[in-house]
């Protein structure tokens, strides 16, 4: 079982409010985009156990392959959830950069979720997708987004909470830049000066521009300036590099260039695929990692 785990970008991000657990509420716009991690799965009935292996794109470090990634935490919650006895053996080829923003720990969970369901042969019933969320929202915020089968989704709550957004007009491409510098999720947290009530409220007026703007397939003109993201305003001295990524990227021209989720990644928009080449080969000389890509639906 092959299984293709796409990656995230947030194109609108403003924290609401605090749980008593420590979790923030959002509300986001999560938007899928055509960079993947795939895994390849096979079953061997002889034996028991979750055995993974991973092979990693240039520029990305090596990961750990034990209890602590989120492929095996998904796989071994599967196995207990739905009683399966076999050995797994999962192959994971990873190409989206990690402590990026891009939520690609989260989609190989999803990813494990959903092949092992198909390589089982598990029909997914309400009852069995319930299960499979359950799973999920005790893993990763993020997650249930990857189980979602639409491109674009407004997230809630701890961003486990979804509301599909269906687009009249795909968007443009992108030009996605990772550059270089991990960014831990907690510490963009930690860091963040509270916004006003007042000032949320005018965001969150903003996000419904966005989403109706984009809903009637309007050009990125209309709502390249709608685009947000509040990390982008934490106190973390990794935010410098992002900042001058986010600076050189819309000198080279693109539009609505923000950062993703907690960073570190940057994208903004292009207006063909032609203009993404040259941006492609003019942002080369940096010591970055960059991607031309767009929304996968």
């Amino acid at each position: 079982m092959k299984v293709q785990c796409p990656a995230k970008i947030n194109l609108f991000l403003e924290i609401t409010g605090k749980m008593p657990n420590g979790y923030h509420k959002l509300a986001t716009l999560f938007a899928k985009i055509n960079l993947y991690d795939v895994l390849d799965m096979t079953a061997d009935p002889g034996k028991k156990g979750i055995e993974l292996t991973i092979e990693t794109a240039e520029g990305i470090p090596e990961i750990s392959a034990g209890p602590d990634n989120l492929v095996v935490s998904a796989a071994e919650a599967f196995c207990k959830e739905f009683g399966v006895g076999q050995q797994v053996k999962i192959h994971l080829t990873k190409r989206i950069p990690v402590g990026a923003g891009l939520g690609g720990g989260s989609s190989d969970a999803a990813g494990t979720l959903m092949g092992l369901a198909k390589l089982f042969d598990i029909k997914l019933g309400v009852k069995e997708k319930a299960k499979l969320h359950k799973i999920a929202s005790k893993m990763g915020a993020d997650i249930p987004f990857f189980l979602h089968p639409d491109t674009f989704c407004i997230g809630t709550g701890i961003g486990d909470k979804l509301k599909p957004v269906k687009i009249a007009k795909s968007l443009p491409y992108m030009i996605l830049i990772y550059p270089s510098v991990h960014i831990s999720t907690v510490d963009s947290y930690r860091n963040l000066p509270k916004p006003t009530r007042a000032d949320v409220l005018t965001r969150l007026s903003q996000l419904d521009k966005l989403v109706k703007s984009l809903k009637r397939g309007a050009p990125v003109g209309e709502w390249e300036a709608l685009l947000f993201n509040r990390l982008e305003q934490s106190r973390i001295p990794a935010l410098a590099q992002v900042e001058q990524a986010r600076r050189i990227l819309s000198q080279a021209g693109a539009r609505g260039v923000r950062m993703s989720g907690s960073g570190s990644s940057v994208f903004g928009f292009v207006s063909s695929h032609d203009e993404g080449d040259r941006l492609l080969k003019r942002l080369g000389a940096y010591p970055w990692s960059v991607f031309l890509t767009c929304c996968n639906g």
